[in-house]
């Protein structure tokens, strides 16, 4: 059975939906719950059989390096910085850092702005069993501004942050992306990037047509992307890691 061997974290993006905070300093270096979120990302791999965690660096990459080489020195050994160049896509970083990862298996992508807890190896076992060549993990989405629950065409209820499975959908069941994906690392290696082009858009809808896409859908645990203010305060002030 090939394994999930290497992980990547994309952590080298500017904050620019945090405004002055994320002028100052990358996303991934926010606090939640008195730790930075690379920190809590980090700790969740520690608990798997990853062998290498690949960090693509870019804004402030030196200020995470830093702390990545201060906080994780016993296992050091895993981590491979990489300076990739400010304002980079993600394609392309992942054409600079192709070189790095482990032969076989599979790889993991995390983005550095996301915070978890539900269970990795879960995660992996489900790729692993269906053979595909990308595993995406999913949750149900929620609606931060509220919707407005109607009977007989008047107004009965507005609720706030509601995640989608609690109501009924009719035509469609949606779910949210997670930013936590696992690819096969030898179709990474021989996929063609278009670096003008959003390279998951091109890849994943390449693979759905082909039908070699696995859906993972996270029940239990926490997954909760902060790529605004608005976020990272709910983060703080509502979610325990």
């Amino acid at each position: 059975v090939e394994k999930t061997n290497c992980a990547v974290i994309f952590c080298g993006g500017r904050g620019s939906r945090l405004g002055l905070i994320g002028k100052k300093k990358s996303k991934s270096l926010l606090f939640v719950n008195n730790k930075p979120i690379i920190h809590h990302i980090i700790n969740q791999i520690l608990k798997t059989k990853i062998n290498k965690i690949i960090l693509p660096l870019g804004f402030k990459g030196n200020d995470i390096k830093n702390y990545v080489k201060s906080a994780f020195k016993k296992n050091i050994s895993k981590f491979i910085f990489v300076s990739t160049g400010i304002d980079t896509e993600i394609s392309e970083r992942i054409i600079k850092i192709k070189k790095h990862l482990l032969p076989g298996g599979s790889t993991i992508f995390i983005n550095g702005d996301t915070i978890f807890n539900f269970n990795l190896k879960s995660f992996f076992k489900s790729h692993s069993i269906n053979k595909k060549k990308i595993s995406l993990a999913t949750f149900s989405p929620k609606i931060d501004l509220g919707f407005v629950k109607v009977r007989n065409k008047q107004p009965e209820e507005f609720k706030k942050s509601i995640f989608i499975s609690k109501f009924n959908i009719k035509k469609n069941n949606f779910l949210a992306y997670s930013g936590l994906m696992i690819i096969d690392t030898k179709y990474l290696q021989n996929f063609q990037f278009n670096t003008k082009t959003d390279f998951e858009l091109e890849m994943y809808n390449k693979c759905i047509k082909s039908k070699r896409v696995n859906i993972f859908l996270i029940k239990k645990g926490i997954c909760f992307p902060i790529d605004n203010v608005k976020n990272l305060n709910y983060a703080n002030n509502s979610i325990v890691l």
